[in-house]
């Protein structure tokens, strides 16, 4: 269940009405212990609870706190990624962050979305010259009573604001996927082209069949504007048909791509969105109005009908170069095919080496991977502690696991987290990099297999107590120590900037440099691993745990309902993600990637297709025209081949063109 933290003002603001019950109000914000209370999105209340009013004052969990339903609401928030299930205020949001934090009241949160109404007669760029004057003096006043806490003091200071226009919501997923959906939209568009092209041909090539009927129709009194009429009705009829058929190969391409969408794909709860009406519609008026666009060039090519010649003669020709648009048109789509063609080929193929690039240095076969998080559910780092400690030993126990080991975060989850150092001996420069960190338990390294260059892996030694460690990667030592592994062995830094910072970490081994974050990260940036045990700071917040069990053999459905059935008899209230193998948690991530190939590939390929059937049909058309001509010419002795070259002179010439 996905869960929006806002402020009480944040359905007045937006105007959206409840469907049920009452919305969230300004004095919610005033947290109100054990009287929290929680909106339902009107998606989730009819798919969970059946639509049922009583739902009303009903109290429900949400990481093991209790929430009473005030309401419910058409309304699937502001971000383009899976919509909210429930709302709370921001009031109540510290009973469900680990840690218990006070997103309101501590200003080192930052993880809140500002949003709000410009005001009709304020130019976007007056305010946002004004909020930055408050967000400066605020940002300077937090730094004076919080210096101690605040590493890049510089950095605090040079934040900038951006106004950024709210009607679109808040682009999470453009962000990551926008680049490649608009690669995407514009291959649809050369083949829109490309197939608008044949559909114009195809309409050229009916009106000079038909060019003695026209020519007919226009004897008997019929004027050029009923011609036109009917030749533009004929492409609208096409329109029609091609758009339902296209609308309803789009839903069900949208269901088989959720089919195959992995379940630990964040994308899975995107595609689970309805195709609405007014997508239809725009889709359905996009149709007819290309339609009628492609049509207009044959229907004025049949409305110049030289009726005298046309009705003394069998066949003929469209005045006005009907013949050159067509091959102009097939030109036009060789053209375009082989620039996709050429596109695609190349983008597909840089997806195809990175689809397979192997997370080198780690193993992905026989490791089973899935997230908890305790501190979500209020717990004290203590309590957290002992509640991991539990679960892996339960697992360690299991038959056919050779180790257990997690960490905070999650190998190629695609979260970062890092901050910048001082390091003994070292005088850095502008644009130092900000290592990326995680905390790990012992035996980490030896669970998915990552060999030590040098030095020792963390031990149950390493405590919160303990002297503070660090393992490092050969790109952190070869930024800070020049590539030379024993004096890295020999370094100490500690985090922050300044000459106050305490030097008191020390390296004690080093690995080599591996795809830790995401599979489409470049290996380059230092990387520092610290013991989990120490990943407790003062403020008692606590981090989530991402487990990883080497087994002995291949990890199937068995270990899997074992490992769950294990942490539900631990605790029945935490919350499982990811469970399954490290094979399929690769391939949720690249699924993005691979998807976007494959399109692509289908992409270039159906535009290919659509080229060769539009010379094709040139092909033949210039055969049905030439007949006669061809017929005089072999029976005055032309051999099968001259006439054979001919056409494909013909055809050739209009391919050169493309």
């Amino acid at each position: 269940m996905k869960m929006q933290v806002v402020s009480g003002n944040y359905f007045p603001l937006l105007g959206v009405q409840s469907a049920l019950g009452r919305l969230l109000v300004p004095s919610d914000d005033i947290y109100h212990e054990g009287k929290a209370v929680a909106v339902l999105s009107d998606s989730y209340g009819r798919g969970h609870f059946g639509g049922d009013p009583s739902i009303l004052n009903q109290e429900i969990q949400i990481n093991g706190s209790a929430f009473t339903v005030v309401g419910v609401v058409r309304h699937e928030g502001l971000m383009d990624a899976a919509p909210p299930a429930v709302f709370i205020p921001v009031s109540a949001g510290r009973t469900v962050a680990p840690g218990k934090v006070d997103l309101l009241s501590d200003p080192l949160q930052r993880c809140l979305n500002i949003i709000g109404r410009l005001s009709p007669h304020v130019a976007g760029s007056q305010a946002e010259a004004q909020l930055n004057t408050l967000w400066w003096n605020w940002r300077r006043d937090v730094l004076k009573a919080r210096e101690h806490e605040i590493a890049d003091k510089k950095g605090w200071l040079e934040t900038h604001l951006f106004l950024a226009d709210g009607a679109r919501g808040i682009p999470l997923f453009e962000d990551t996927l926008g680049g490649p959906i608009k690669i995407l939209e514009t291959m649809a568009f050369v083949v829109l082209l490309i197939a608008c092209a044949n559909v114009t041909n195809l309409l050229l090539a009916k009106a000079i069949r038909k060019h003695s009927e026209l020519a007919l129709r226009g004897a008997l009194g019929a004027s050029r504007r009923r011609i036109f009429q009917q030749v533009i009705s004929e492409g609208l009829l096409l329109g029609l048909m091609g758009t339902t058929l296209g609308l309803f190969f789009g839903w069900l391409s949208l269901r088989l791509l959720l089919s195959i969408v992995p379940s630990t794909n964040a994308l899975r709860q995107v595609l689970t969105m309805h195709i609405e009406w007014p997508t239809i519609a725009l889709c359905a008026a996009t149709g007819i109005l290309i339609s009628i666009i492609f049509s207009i060039a044959p229907a004025i090519l049949s409305t110049r009908v030289d009726l005298l010649d046309a009705l003394h003669r069998q066949s003929g020709t469209v005045i006005g170069g009907g013949g050159k648009l067509r091959s102009v048109l097939v030109a036009a789509e060789i053209a375009l095919s082989l620039g996709l063609l050429i596109g695609t080929t190349s983008f597909s193929w840089s997806l195809y080496e990175l689809r397979n690039t192997k997370p080198a240095g780690y193993a992905t076969d026989r490791i089973l991977t899935f997230r908890v998080d305790a501190s979500a559910l209020g717990k004290s780092g203590p309590q957290v502690r002992n509640e991991y400690k539990n679960i892996l030993e339960g697992i360690q126990r299991q038959q056919g696991v050779y180790s257990v080991a997690y960490a905070a975060q999650g190998l190629v989850s695609g979260s970062e987290m890092g901050s910048n150092i001082t390091l003994a001996g070292y005088a850095g420069g502008d644009g130092e990099p900000t290592p990326d960190q995680n905390w790990l338990t012992p035996g980490f390294f030896s669970t998915i297999k990552v060999p030590l260059i040098a030095g020792r892996e963390f031990t149950e030694q390493d405590t919160a107590t303990s002297q503070k460690v660090a393992i490092v990667d050969e790109a952190f030592v070869k930024h800070y120590f020049g590539g030379d592994v024993e004096k890295a062995l020999r370094g100490q830094f500690g985090f922050g900037g300044g000459n106050q910072v305490k030097l008191d970490i020390q390296i004690v081994g080093v690995i080599p440099t591996i795809r830790a974050t995401s599979l489409t990260s470049v290996p380059g940036v230092p990387f520092i691993y610290l013991p989990y045990d120490q990943s407790y700071d003062h403020e008692g917040r606590n981090y989530p745990a991402s487990f990883y069990i080497s087994t002995n053999t291949d990890p199937g459905l068995l270990l899997i309902s074992t490992v769950r059935s294990l942490i539900h008899t631990i605790d029945g209230h935490l919350p499982i993600t990811g469970l399954g193998t490290m094979e399929e948690h690769l391939n949720g991530s690249m699924f993005e990637t691979r998807m976007i190939s494959r399109l692509s590939v289908a992409m270039g390929g159906l535009a290919l297709a659509l080229a060769a059937i539009g010379l094709y049909g040139l092909l033949a058309f210039v055969v049905t025209q030439r007949t006669h001509e061809i017929g005089l010419r072999m029976a005055l002795g032309a051999h099968r081949q001259h006439v054979s070259g001919l056409v494909a002179k013909h055809v050739s010439f209009s391919s050169f063109l493309g």
